[in-house]
């Protein structure tokens, strides 16, 4: 993808996929201590758990990160753009390797554990603090294991987020080898494995959970009921870097009673001071950080809660703050030009998505495994429009999703294959999946060869022809068309969409349905969200994968029940269906091959035979089409000229502050 203003800073030199301990990187000798630095976001993180716990809210990865750590830790989108294998996209972190088949971490025999189908074994860094100075050790990893699945299965009294067990239920043991040592068995082969336990929050402190399992005479806690005190402070006492010889602590550390929801207790470069709902989330350096190649330099990070992303847009612009996160595509071109002023004092980061901007279908009406919708319940909508694979593929083709892009977003992206799910993750990607070019002609010629009859009954469409009838039953095409209302891009492309239909005869109808706020528009199927109670005929919006390099994560939007066979694993909400909560598949797609593929995926940790897997299923939803890539996503953040080594990654934006610093140590 070409898009003029990607800005990558760079630091000191990198090093690849490691399979044993190896130095991290080296640090930037012209780095400089000193600096408070203001970081824009447009959405208040609500809860600290919300950074995959009880929820999964962007921006709370984003005000998580400094502070909250995991086993393994991000790479940047240019290290990763040629990764041929899922561990490629982790660094090690608070373990000091990643664990794999080829390094003996990753076993499937002579386990811990007799019946376990494979182990991981984590080994940790040593002389890691918690802020709140308790020692980091296994026991931390194995009371996290512990947290998701092994201490109350699927009746956490903590409301953890619907998706949340995927994976952790499959674990059955975790041992304390030693204190550096933690050995988990899972009950079946587990491909995604490296994902449990990584990332933002990947680890919870002992300390706190611990409080939380022996709460109510041992029955559990909710987390974000068990209220603690902690003194932050206690775990960051070191010595000055400024001054040597001199030792330091961060006396604004929060030092007081809350709970997780509220406050950050972690192992990261900087410390949790403060938290104002609407207002700021303010962490302060970590004086006695564990990673001597990653040494804090800010002094204090404060994330600035806006009202609304245009005053974010307008602040950015202005420099009243020093970085702003997901500023949004439709944004970028103006973005760019301000920076190019000669007042302006920002930079524009743009990185590509591992996911894309598309238009679901709804296939509810056509499921000939399971005998019509009733896998997608009684309340669900049957289009009998939408779940006709030919109209899906003249779509594909009669879409001009060159002009949407150009339009909408100034042409800053470009349309991904016809299944995006190698997007973000190259080392499944299939070459031989293609990109389906603009046809409206090809798209006509189509609908006429399969009886798409033009018929006066239905009305003139713009090219001066009848609309279209349906083969099955004469009846006129009637589709409905809804997004997210509250994103201006989205509700424009609609009449862009509206318009092309018309081109192949096809009608859209008006008033858009469904368009609601987000907030409605992603609902759950008991709350009656219109996608996961399948209450559409085609719906706009984006999705991408929720870690890195991991398809997995496309499970739970995809799957269906196998035929039949498999309906404990069925993820498309309905009533009568165990995951109806859980599942994302809101287009109803059921297809035996694709489901395989998926369970194929999921059920090995030999890479080779994952990335098998998941060709394959590119190739199904590419033949199937229950959606309709419109284009790669791209994150939008910028960022002032005098912070530096900020580098680029798609899902956690802030993901290196450790290595940000500002010129001569001011940041505005």
């Amino acid at each position: 993808m070409v898009v003029g203003v990607l800005v990558v800073v760079g630091c000191g030199g990198q090093t690849g996929p490691t399979g044993s301990p190896t130095p991290l990187e080296t640090p930037n000798p012209n780095a400089v201590y000193g600096g408070n630095v203001t970081v824009g976001i447009w959405q208040d993180p609500g809860s600290f758990l919300f950074a995959g716990i009880t929820n999964s809210i962007s921006f709370s990865y984003a005000t998580d990160a400094p502070s909250a750590e995991g086993l393994l830790w991000y790479r940047s989108t240019t290290e990763t753009a040629s990764a041929q294998t899922p561990d490629a996209y982790w660094r090690p972190w608070l373990a000091t390797e990643v664990p794999t088949l080829q390094n003996g971490d990753v076993r499937t025999s002579g386990c811990p554990e007799s019946t376990a189908a494979m182990c991981v074994k984590w080994k940790l860094q040593p002389n890691v603090l918690w802020h709140d100075g308790s020692q980091f050790s296994s026991k931390d990893v194995c009371d996290t294991f512990k947290f998701w699945f092994l201490k109350y299965g699927y009746n956490n009294p903590t409301a953890t987020q619907s998706p949340a067990t995927t994976g952790w239920d499959q674990v059955i043991g975790c041992d304390e080898t030693d204190n550096l040592t933690a050995d988990v068995s899972f009950k079946s082969q587990y491909g995604p494995y490296l994902s449990l336990g990584s990332g933002v929050y990947g680890l919870m402190p002992a300390s706190i959970l611990e409080q939380a399992f022996n709460a109510n005479a041992g029955k559990g806690a909710d987390l974000e009921k068990t209220s603690v005190n902690v003194d932050l402070s206690k775990g960051t006492t070191g010595p000055d870097p400024e001054k040597p010889g001199s030792p330091v602590t961060a006396p604004d550390a929060y030092k007081g009673t809350g709970t997780l929801d509220t406050m950050l207790d972690g192992t990261g470069p900087f410390v949790f001071k403060s938290y104002t709902p609407g207002q700021s989330v303010v962490f302060v350096r970590n004086h006695h950080y564990w990673n001597p190649n990653h040494q804090p330099h800010i002094d204090q990070l404060t994330f600035r809660i806006e009202p609304n992303l245009s005053t974010e847009v307008t602040d950015a612009k202005l420099g009243k703050i020093d970085v702003g996160l997901d500023l949004r595509l439709p944004n970028l071109a103006g973005l760019d030009q301000a920076s190019k002023l000669a007042s302006a004092k920002f930079n524009v980061m743009a990185i590509p998505d591992a996911g894309a901007e598309k238009i679901d279908f709804n296939l509810c009406a056509a499921d000939p495994q399971s005998g019509g919708s009733t896998l997608c319940g009684v309340t669900a909508k049957t289009s009998e429009y939408t779940a006709d694979p030919t109209l899906r593929k003249a779509m594909l083709m009669g879409l001009d999703r060159k002009a949407i892009i150009k339009s909408q977003v100034d042409g800053m992206t470009t349309i991904p294959p016809d299944s995006s799910l190698a997007l973000g993750a190259n080392w499944i990607a299939d070459t031989t999946v293609g990109t389906t070019a603009y046809d409206l002609v090809g798209a006509n010629a189509l609908l006429d060869q399969k009886g798409f009859l033009r018929d006066p009954k239905c009305g003139k469409a713009p090219d001066g022809q009848p609309f279209r009838t349906l083969p099955k039953d004469g009846t006129c095409v009637l589709m409905q068309i809804g997004t997210t209302s509250d994103s201006t891009a989205r509700v424009n492309t609609e009449t862009l969409v509206e318009t092309d239909a018309g081109k192949m005869g096809l009608k859209v109808a008006e008033p858009f349905v469904p368009n609601e706020p987000s907030q409605n528009f992603f609902d759950l199927y008991s709350h009656g969200g219109p996608i996961y109670t399948h209450n559409f005929d085609m719906a706009m919006y984006s999705f991408s994968l929720l870690s890195p390099g991991e398809p997995d994560g496309m499970y739970p939007v995809y799957h269906g029940n196998c035929g039949g066979s498999c309906a404990a694993d069925n993820q498309i909400p309905a009533d009568g269906n165990v995951n109806k909560d859980t599942g994302e598949n809101g287009t109803g797609i059921n297809d035996h091959v694709l489901d395989q593929a998926l369970q194929d995926g999921r059920s090995t940790v030999d890479p080779a035979q994952r990335a098998a897997a998941y060709k394959k299923a590119e190739h199904q939803l590419a033949q199937d089409l229950p959606e309709i890539p419109l284009y790669q996503s791209i994150t939008v953040d910028t960022y002032t000229t005098a912070l530096q080594d900020v580098l680029p990654q798609d899902h956690v934006w802030d993901y290196n502050t450790y290595d940000w610093f500002c010129t001569a140590g001011k940041c505005q």
